[in-house]
């Protein structure tokens, strides 16, 4: 969607989850020496202004970042510190105003060895995204369709790695598409990781992408949602999103325990009284 601007959403609760949990699988992934890939295909513009004109509209960040930055000096799961770090690095430590979305995660995580590329289609996102980072060997920026990404630039080279998948869901056939594009690189790059990305919304269309993985023949298929029961805001508007989930495909084995402590974690902080947090098998091996 070229409207579509995530500085309105950047830090909420739903990049909270999604980055704890992408910072889990890679460096889960990590603990072997040898090159990975990642490929960010909905990488949006880097990092996030909070004092910006499009983040204060609605304040998203209040329930994600927001909620945890006072604990920043707690003790709290390795996979919650990881990635707090890493916005830490980016900030002050009086207040947070930057915001760093997942290309500059990825970015930050990695190694020497490894490659990353990122897929923005959005011209202001796409110019944000690359005054903020300079293409290299290591690093590729491309303007171009996700799902075209997805079929040029799978199987890596490295043999390994990882597909995040985050798209803005605004279309309704957004769900089937993103079913459709994991079902046909899947045979491609089998020892991928794919990390998919999905909003709770009343309508409950997440449900079109769980039926279409269960039918695509694809095993190992890890669900993993975080859900506010009001806590996220008011549960009457169709279109307020009550929480978020990951469907992490081949996660490392070690990575499935390490996210349900930062799952309950979270939960506990952002959405205490009324909040839901889920762990299970969409498909299981």
């Amino acid at each position: 969607m070229l409207s579509y601007q995530h500085s309105y959403h950047a830090g909420n609760h739903a990049d909270v989850l999604k980055h704890i949990v992408l910072g889990e699988v890679l460096a889960a992934m990590q603990q072997k020496d040898a090159p990975m890939f990642a490929l960010d295909a909905f990488a949006s513009r880097g990092n996030c202004d909070l004092d910006s004109a499009e983040a204060l509209k609605n304040r998203e960040f209040d329930s994600g970042i927001g909620r945890i930055w006072p604990h920043r000096h707690e003790p709290m799961p390795e996979g919650v510190a990881r990635w707090l770090l890493a916005v830490r690095s980016m900030n002050n430590d009086d207040r947070c105003t930057t915001y760093p979305g997942s290309t500059a995660l990825l970015h930050h995580w990695q190694r020497d060895q490894d490659r990353l590329a990122a897929c923005e289609m959005h011209p202001q996102e796409f110019d944000a995204l690359r005054s903020s980072f300079r293409s290299s060997r290591s690093l590729a920026l491309h303007k171009r369709d996700a799902y075209e990404a997805l079929r040029a630039l799978l199987p890596p080279k490295e043999k390994r790695g990882l597909v995040f998948i985050d798209p803005s869901y605004e279309e309704k056939d957004e769900y089937r598409r993103i079913a459709q594009a994991v079902t046909d690189a899947y045979p491609h790059f089998r020892a991928g990781v794919y990390l998919i990305w999905y909003p709770l919304l009343p309508a409950g269309r997440q449900r079109e992408l769980f039926r279409a993985l269960q039918k695509s023949g694809i095993r190992k298929i890890l669900r993993v949602e975080l859900e506010g029961n009001g806590a996220f805001g008011d549960t009457d508007r169709p279109m307020q999103m009550q929480g978020s989930g990951m469907l992490i495909v081949n996660p490392p084995w070690h990575a499935a325990q390490s996210i349900r402590i930062s799952l309950n974690w979270l939960k506990q902080v952002l959405c205490p009284t009324a909040g839901t947090a889920r762990s299970d098998w969409l498909v299981p091996e």
